[in-house]
């Protein structure tokens, strides 16, 4: 729709809505196949789910927009203005200025990244740099992500600086538990063939308890703040 902004946003947000139910969908499929699950039962399920929703979120948004202002301070809305910068910019509008050297640069940065993981895949166990030795399992798991430094760009701090520092309580608790675990097996004189097969069993089963903490958590804050919601929307 050339010229039309309101147009394309809404074209926009109509793909990006069908993507994104269609690969939560197929997120619900999956589990409930490896849980042995009807599929009948679950697209009923969510038959039901999607009627439902088209009124929960509605009046959800109403509410959040009758206490906050949308976007603001505490809902900025981050992907909202990245789908309304992009419909200005296929329609015409300019770049901000000394945009263009930026995305040069970095858009050479993460095609090199990606050619040099590959090549770090498929080369030895053990990448030596000059004096370091470095454990090509380490380097795949520092290795800068193009995506998920996009992301850190237009997400506003309160969404990234919250996720960093979960992250890094996840992994000093696994070192922690797994120093634990190789300390408990030193004392009891298991050599390391057999460590380095428990190993990685200990960290997925640390993974696994953080992702249910996680969980928790999220369920918790997304639970109270609705709550929270409700009083100050019915208090005004």
């Amino acid at each position: 729709m050339p010229g039309n902004l309101v147009g394309n946003l809404v074209a926009g947000g109509i793909a990006e809505a069908g993507a994104q139910q269609a690969g939560d969908l197929m997120q619900d499929l999956k589990t409930g196949h490896l849980l042995n699950a009807s599929p009948r039962a679950q697209f009923v399920a969510q038959m039901i789910g999607s009627v439902f929703s088209v009124f929960i979120t509605a009046g959800a948004y109403i509410l959040y927009n009758k206490v906050y202002p949308i976007p603001g301070p505490e809902l900025p809305a981050p992907t909202a203005q990245v789908w309304l910068d992009m419909a200005r910019l296929v329609n015409g509008h300019p770049l901000p200025p000394h945009v263009w050297p930026f995305i040069a640069v970095f858009a050479g940065v993460f095609i090199i990244l990606p050619i040099l993981a590959l090549l770090i895949d498929r080369g030895k166990d053990t990448i030596v740099l000059g004096s370091l030795n470095f454990r090509k399992s380490t380097l795949q798991r520092w290795w800068p992500s193009g995506i998920a430094f996009a992301i850190g760009i237009y997400n506003t701090p309160n969404f990234t600086l919250m996720r960093a520092v979960g992250a890094i309580c996840a992994a000093c608790v696994t070192e922690v538990i797994v120093a634990r675990e190789r300390k408990q097996h030193i004392l009891i004189g298991t050599d390391d063939r057999m460590w380095n097969q428990q190993e990685p069993l200990i960290r997925r089963k640390v993974a696994m308890m953080a992702i249910i903490v996680a969980s928790g958590f999220v369920l918790g804050e997304g639970t109270f703040s609705f709550f929270i919601l409700l009083s100050q929307a019915f208090s005004k």
